[in-house]
């Protein structure tokens, strides 16, 4: 039996914890004891109860996403002491010391949780990298900060997995990956099968949200931070208005920049043309009543909802940024425009709105971000890593 721990921070409604939270819940408990270390206070926290059975819990409220001396070397210190106990709980049922794994998740859990793992002696490290602390525009003193705490965690890695390749290459040039450490591409998996069953709630769900049939309904999933730029959203959808009466922006999700959005739409008087929908678990709803999906990311690893808008077959505007590329073809399924550029965004949305590019071929390369398989290579690794065969676990 193989010993995986998971480790993230906050488990905010995210693409990486939505991962973390999937693969702790299916990993196959005939071959896999799964541990999940995570910050609390998470609106995804709600998910644990089911999980309890059968995965170790471990809250440690110094798991947090901000950066903070103190705090940081607290949580070190936790982490270590938590995989010593969690080696020590393996080794009384295990002889094979070997078939401990620490799995972390994202920038911050990541450097600390490998660090502490190394300092644990744990035998078998694996990381994934969701996307990076560091991208362009950021002050160049803390973007080397980021750079060269990767660069130590990477060398104490047995293995990286990422959900773009872009993230991998840009890893390998900034010295992260060094040549010949163990990369493997695995899809930000999702549950296709429930975006493609929403559909025929189109009409239903429109009605719900009152929508006329001529209404253009557009769909940007995103948290209201930073990296998300929600700003840059709000001001294309200004210009947008002008051109599309019928057009309607719905953002799900919320975060830090609210406040900075709801200025942004009293400024633009957009008070009838965006909904702020807050968080929500009805997304493959809220894409069947969708006639367009967008976002306005300075950065990303690879953008959910740029997946879920082709599982939805519906047209994809956003920023052609990192590994977003991999999934929207331009002029094929959607249109892609530098970042921090609403005047581009607008145009790229009326454009789509008018044209609504779909291509046929997406229906073979989206089975690629199913969550099931995401799983199975996971456990492929993982299996790989320990030099076990399936057979013999």
């Amino acid at each position: 039996m193989i010993t995986v721990v998971h480790v993230i921070t906050m488990l905010e409604l995210g693409g990486a914890q939505e991962n973390t939270l999937h693969t702790v819940a299916n990993l196959d408990r005939s071959r896999f004891r799964v541990a999940l270390v995570y910050g609390p206070g998470g609106l995804l926290d709600a998910r644990l109860p089911e999980l309890a059975d059968r995965t170790t819990l471990v809250a440690l409220p110094h798991l947090v996403r901000e950066i903070d001396p103190r705090t940081d070397a607290a949580c070190f210190s936790d982490l270590r002491a938590t995989f010593w106990r969690l080696q020590a709980e393996h080794w009384q049922r295990e002889h094979d010391k070997h078939a401990f794994i620490v799995h972390t998740h994202s920038s911050k859990a990541g450097i600390l949780g490998r660090t502490a793992a190394k300092a644990a002696e744990v035998s078998k490290i694996v990381h994934t990298i969701h996307g990076f602390g560091f991208h362009e525009g950021q002050h160049p003193l803390k973007q080397a900060l980021f750079v060269n705490a990767e660069r130590a965690a990477g060398r104490i890695t047995d293995a990286f997995i990422g959900v773009s390749r872009a993230n991998l290459t840009e890893a390998m040039a900034k010295g992260i990956i060094r040549p010949g450490q163990r990369t493997e591409l695995i899809r930000s998996g999702m549950d296709l099968g429930a975006v493609r069953r929403a559909e025929r709630l189109r009409t239903a769900t429109r009605e719900a949200l009152g929508f006329d049939p001529e209404d253009e309904v557009i769909l940007a999933i995103t948290n209201m931070k930073p990296q998300k730029d929600p700003v840059t959203m709000i001001r294309a959808m200004h210009m947008l208005a002008e051109r599309r009466p019928r057009a309607v922006l719905l953002m799900a999700g919320d975060g830090e920049l609210r406040p900075d959005v709801e200025r942004e739409i009293a400024r633009g008087q957009l008070e009838g043309r965006v909904r702020l929908l807050g968080w929500r678990h009805d997304i493959p709803e809220l894409l069947a009543a969708s006639d367009l999906v967008a976002l306005s990311s300075i950065f990303e690893g690879l953008p959910r909802a740029a997946v879920l808008a082709v599982a939805a077959r519906r047209p994809f505007v956003g920023t052609a940024v990192d590994g977003t590329p991999e999934i929207i073809k331009d002029g094929k399924n959607g249109y892609l425009v530098p970042p921090r550029n609403p005047a581009a965004l607008a145009q790229a949305m009326a454009k789509a709105l008018v044209t609504r590019p779909i291509d046929p071929a997406d229906e073979v390369a989206i089975r690629a971000w199913d969550a099931d398989l995401m799983v199975r290579q996971q456990e492929a690794l993982y299996l790989s890593l320990v030099g076990a065969r399936s057979s013999e676990i």
